[in-house]
């Protein structure tokens, strides 16, 4: 089950010295936002098998070569200075997650605002519209967007994700895990500008 805490946690560790980020913890963090989106039902499918197999590649090159991999920093300036960049490179698969995050932090602050029994849809929709979908395909939002119209109500929603603890709980949790998520994008994000990367198709 999706836990607030842990993915709070996994924020907080990879929030690292020098403005760098620890990819472990990262990818500890999208593991939790991966059994969320496993709770959301059927449709979702399509977004928990896409996000584990980026998952996947990042912990496989970890575990190939920590040394150049343990790091945000590290991975963009091995994979710059060896021209590896582009396909499925460590910096291409953290890019995509990257986008993806930017839409989690932002339909998750949403989220915070509603009424328990209102509808998760239109903030869902509105937070995909300004962050994701301009990386995606015709058919692909189509898709998110049909997903999304099946998303119940806030509190619901939360039940569905997070299980036994309780509503408001988690809601005062995921305010703190919110903040930590936001530092943790923000760093990569300049990361990714410095490096050029951040605009890559």
């Amino acid at each position: 089950m999706f836990s607030v805490p842990a993915m709070r946690s996994a924020f907080h560790g990879a929030l690292i010295q020098d403005e760098d980020v620890d990819v472990k913890n990262y990818v500890i963090a999208y593991q939790e936002l991966c059994k969320f989106c496993s709770q959301l039902g059927a449709l979702f499918g399509f977004v928990v098998n896409d996000l584990q197999d980026k998952i996947d590649r990042l912990n496989n090159l970890i575990a190939d070569d920590e040394q150049h991999f343990s790091t945000v920093k590290n991975m963009i300036l091995y994979e710059k200075s060896n021209d590896m960049v582009k396909g499925n490179s460590g910096c291409i698969t953290l890019l995509r997650l990257h986008r993806g995050l930017d839409f989690i932090i932002l339909f998750m602050s949403k989220l915070l605002h509603l009424k328990p029994n209102e509808s998760t849809t239109h903030s869902a929709i509105k937070s995909y519209n300004q962050t994701l979908a301009k990386h995606h395909t015709w058919l692909v939002r189509h898709g998110a967007r049909l997903a999304m119209n099946f998303l119940p109500c806030q509190k619901n929603l939360v039940c569905q994700g997070i299980g036994d603890e309780t509503v408001e709980e988690s809601l005062n949790t995921m305010a703190d895990m919110i903040s930590k998520a936001t530092l943790v994008h923000n760093r990569i994000n300049t990361l990714f500008s410095d490096y050029e990367i951040l605009n890559i198709p």
